[in-house]
């Protein structure tokens, strides 16, 4: 089960990384864009992400590697920074068979295992990467494929072969 869990690390750091280089190459009153339904703009959306996924990181480390993030437009590629250096961090945290037994008590008082964290951590990252692409089809703009099938076919974990005849 660690192979799964280490996929779907993989891919919310790609696809986060992805989406980010993505709207690094779009403009201002996008990126300051929001729509109905989502979380708000695109900058703050990618803000709040990281934040969280920081501070996800640190209830099941103890660990921080930045200083955490100050109430300010937050400029992409500092965000994309941040989540180049913690993807690998996550990868090892989901190779490590005790991270998900471990009990953490998070200081506003919720005891918890280790696993609802991590399984937080990817669903947190898919639902506000959806809400960016979300701002961006309400703009006209399509945004890139971020499937676990994109990320298998980017990453060279899927060939194409001749399908084999009954």
């Amino acid at each position: 089960m660690h192979g799964a869990l280490l996929e779907l690390f993989r891919h919310k750091t790609w696809a986060t990384l992805a989406l980010l280089d993505f709207c690094a190459k779009q403009a201002d009153d996008v990126i300051d864009a929001t729509a109905p339904g989502t979380y708000g703009t695109i900058r703050d959306t990618f803000l709040h992400l990281v934040r969280a996924e920081e501070g996800y990181f640190a209830r099941l480390t103890g660990q921080r590697f930045f200083k955490p993030l100050e109430d300010r437009p937050a400029r992409l590629d500092e965000l994309a920074a941040r989540i180049k250096r913690l993807g690998p961090e996550w990868e090892v945290l989901a190779q490590d068979a005790g991270a998900g037994e471990r009990v953490v008590t998070t200081d506003d008082g919720w005891r918890q295992k280790g696993s609802i964290i991590m399984a937080q951590a990817v669903h947190h990252a898919d639902d506000h990467r959806t809400h960016v692409l979300s701002v961006l089809s309400a703009r006209g703009i399509e945004g890139p494929d971020l499937d676990l099938w994109s990320y298998a076919d980017a990453n060279g974990l899927v060939e194409h072969v001749e399908p084999t005849k009954s």
